[in-house]
């Protein structure tokens, strides 16, 4: 494994010291410079000609402004390989100036090989580019989400058929959101170089090792000078948490000298203590400590007092006890945005940590302000600490770069712990980073940090002046520090850290609120998770995150810094969420306000019954109780049994069917436990709307739905009634004709035979019987046979 010592480092920039960046807008990428720098060193009759192709190609780039290439020393400088073009290089420190004709054709074949790592990185940009407007189609079969795992194929695919299922795949499963991502020519550069951190490593192991130490070196320089941190050292890592294990296993082997040799024992006489400010880095600090082998014990949260009159004379008093009890304090971990930073600044707290021994470590998306400072004055070296984990990526907008951490290049320990180590064997980690940075320069950077700051400002300004929200990440009376003052000097650099929050929490109370200082009621949360939801599928453009706090309730949050296709939004976009936010507000507030009118005509109404819905946040739910299961006199409801309970709950679902006849917006909604009556629901409204027609409207609907189920009873008694009266009838009158006609006529065959001789007369035979329902009546049929309908046709003739 190839390590980074900091003498290395220091011969690796001395060799070739690198322009510290670009200027704004003018740094061309990489490739361009070198594609330049080769054209130059040819020597041929066409080299100008060539070279003017390579500044049009630089200036059709996004953001790229024309280069220089005139001296073949300004292109010697920002060049990674020799001055020859060879990617290789020469082992022994380069060629001589006077060459023979077998060193021209190492020229060429230099010049032919890196033009083919130019053209291949410019073949995947625009294929990526094309793939991403249009994704090719593929047999459905063969999509990872379709798929079932198995066995590899006998026979392998072709792979333009491999890239179309990985593409297809990733295109399916972000659902085309991977297009608002890598929008910006440099996210699709970062994307890219990672093909190129695999391909670097075909080199020889000695040109490797030359060249990763050269980028690694660069981007250490580079990112401590943006974030001001001068003598540091950078170490990027693809877990986040992996430069805080480092950094800690730094910090040990330097307090703990005899660690590599005695291990754990070492730390047994006086057992180190990690503190961290914010309960959220409990999860983090204990990742740490598995990964370290140490003991739970070695955490310890360390918060603000109400007493504190500084802010950090509760944490002297934990720092004080542990040193009694024998314990070495070793490292606090401070989020810059944490509570405890609320009356104090990193600068008093890293005086405190200096005066006991105390590494400082800072993490939290507030760090990337330190680019807005203007200089590195001794207060803007105070606001450092002695150690910090970067988000570069998520805060300038480009995906895939890897986590950085930043540390003090004066510890021996560092190599130990594994900072600095660059191990290119299989990828080269920091050149996605690099190619970003060399893309965007210092300038491009800072404008990108600071428009998401402006924009952070913007909203915060604009949901503060909404009465019936409340902002928790702007708690108290303090002002935040305008980010412009910081850049113009006009704020003081002990402030930096006290700009707009970078992760905007916000919560709906309403004009009147609840009790705000335990946690909200139940209503509260399912309006916020209504105004969440709502949000999220009105303006996406800008991700609203619902979260659930145990002190607070539902609370609705957005971080810009955590994703990337926030960065460079367009003022537009934050206005319509702004505008979004505003009048889904007066519609919460408009319910907020009918609620309580709606509530009163309830208890107005014997025939209906308020029903809380769990997780709605409209009106909420009307139960219809018919007048049957309603007491006269004290207009009260009477004791129901479990039939009865199934009968209301059938009535109030015809009553829902009902009205969704007559407006589709109504819903039947289901009580709590344990009853789970059912309901009618009902939603969102507006202050137009006429919450006594809609429950009026309810009450009539269930009259009339009662009214029609007596009419059906009542006439159900009556046929019943009407039924047995027939039968009755019927059967006396049958009885009374067998002793009027004789029985001879009932004998078998003798009665036949009998009749035959001596027919019945039609005025002896049984008459039947029909059901009045207009008189509710039961009578013979004579009528319907004596009087014969005559239907006349056009022609006269009667049938």
């Amino acid at each position: 494994m190839a390590q980074i010592n900091n003498d290395e480092v220091e011969i690796a920039v001395e060799e070739s010291t690198p322009e510290p960046f670009a200027k704004a807008n003018g740094g061309a990428p990489v490739i361009e410079e070198v594609k330049v720098d080769i054209v130059n060193e040819n020597g041929n009759g066409s080299d100008i000609e060539t070279s003017e192709k390579a500044v049009e190609n630089i200036e059709e780039m996004e953001g790229s402004d024309a280069v220089e290439v005139d001296t073949e020393r300004e292109a010697d400088r920002d060049s990674l390989v020799p001055g020859t073009g060879s990617i290789n290089g020469d082992i022994e420190g380069g060629y001589d100036d006077e060459s023979d004709e077998g060193e021209e054709d190492i020229d060429d074949e230099d010049e032919n090989m890196s033009n083919v790592v130019q053209g291949t990185t410019e073949t995947i940009l625009n294929k990526l580019e094309e793939n991403l407007a249009q994704a090719p189609e593929v047999d459905e079969s063969d999509l990872l989400q379709v798929a079932e795992p198995g066995p590899l194929d006998s026979e392998g695919k072709d792979i333009e058929q491999v890239l179309s299922i990985i593409s297809n795949s990733i295109y399916r499963e972000g659902e085309g959101q991977i297009f608002s991502k890598l929008c910006d020519r440099s996210a699709l550069l970062s994307v890219v170089s990672h093909s190129l951190s695999a391909y670097i490593t075909t080199l020889e192991s000695v040109p490797l090792q030359r060249l990763s130490s050269r980028i690694a070196s660069e981007v250490s320089m580079w990112m401590c000078d943006l974030f001001n941190f001068p003598g540091g050292l950078a170490h990027c890592h693809d877990d986040i948490r992996e430069g805080l294990v480092r950094t800690v296993r730094m910090v040990l082997h330097d307090n703990y000298p005899d660690l590599a040799t005695q291990g754990f024992l070492a730390l047994t006489p006086a057992p180190p203590v990690l503190y961290i400010t914010s309960s959220t880095y409990a999860e983090v600090a204990q990742y740490v400590c598995t990964q370290l082998g140490l003991p739970s014990s070695t955490i310890r949260y360390v918060s603000p007092n109400e007493e504190d009159v500084t802010g950090f004379e509760s944490f002297q008093k934990a720092l004080d006890a542990d040193k009694e009890a024998g314990k070495t304090p070793l490292m606090c971990i401070a989020n810059v945005h944490s509570t405890i930073f609320q009356k104090q600044t990193v600068t008093k707290l890293q005086e405190l940590c200096k005066t006991n021994n105390l590494w400082l470590h800072l993490e939290g998306h507030a760090l990337s302000a330190l680019t807005l400072l203007p200089g590195q004055g001794d207060q803007t070296l105070a606001q450092r600490g002695d150690s910090m984990t970067l988000t570069f990526g998520s805060w300038v907008g480009i995906p895939s770069v890897p986590f950085v951490t930043l540390y003090r290049n004066d510890t021996p320990a560092a190599q130990i712990a594994g900072l600095g180590v660059v191990n290119p064997a299989v990828r080269l980690g920091c050149l996605p980073l690099w190619c970003v940075l060399r893309s965007l320069g210092q300038n491009q950077i800072r404008a990108r940090i600071r428009g998401v700051f402006q924009m952070l400002e913007d909203i915060t300004e604009r949901l503060k002046s909404l009465t019936c929200l409340r902002l928790l990440s702007q708690t108290g009376d303090r002002t935040f520090a305008a980010v412009s003052g910081l850049e113009t000097g006009d704020v003081d650099p002990s402030e930096v850290f006290h700009t707009v929050s970078p992760a905007l929490a916000f919560q709906y109370v309403s004009d009147c609120p609840p009790d705000l200082s335990e946690r909200v009621p139940p209503y509260t949360d399912n309006l916020n998770s209504w105004l969440g939801q709502i949000l999220q599928r009105d303006a996406p453009h800008i991700p609203v995150e619902i979260v659930d706090v145990e002190t607070t309730g539902y609370v609705l949050r957005l971080c810009p810094f955590e994703d990337v296709a926030m960065v460079g939004l367009a003022p537009e976009d934050v206005e319509s969420f702004l505008q979004c936010v505003e009048e889904k507000c007066a519609i919460l507030n408009a319910t907020v306000t009918q609620r309580t009118k709606f509530m009163e005509l309830i208890e107005l109404e014997p025939s209906v019954q308020h029903v809380d819905i769990a997780h709605w946040a409209g009106l909420g739910g009307v139960r219809y109780i018919p007048f049957d299961y309603i007491d006269r006199g004290s207009e009260k409801i009477l004791e129901m049994t479990e039939d009865d309970l199934k009968m209301v709950n059938q009535r109030n679902m015809e009553l829902v069917a009902t009205l969704r006849n007559t407006d589709s917006a109504f819903s039947l909604g289901e009580g709590p436990p344990p009853d789970h009556v059912m309901c009618v629901r009902f939603g969102m409204v507006t202050m137009e709307t006429e919450v006594e027609e809609l429950l009026t409207l309810v009450i009539n609907c269930g009259k009339d739905i009662d009214e029609a189920v007596n009419q059906l009873q009542s006439m159900s008694e009556v046929v019943k009634n009407g039924v047995k009266q027939a039968q009755e009838e019927l059967r006396k009158e049958a009885d009374n004709q067998i002793w009027q006609e004789g029985i001879l006529r009932h004998v078998p065959i003798v009665g036949s035979f009998y009749n035959w001789l001596s027919p019945v007369p039609d005025e002896a035979k049984a008459k039947g019987r029909y059901l009045n329902l207009q008189e509710g009546k039961l009578e013979t049929t004579d009528k319907i046979y004596k009087h014969h309908m005559q239907i006349h046709i056009e022609d006269g003739q009667e049938l």
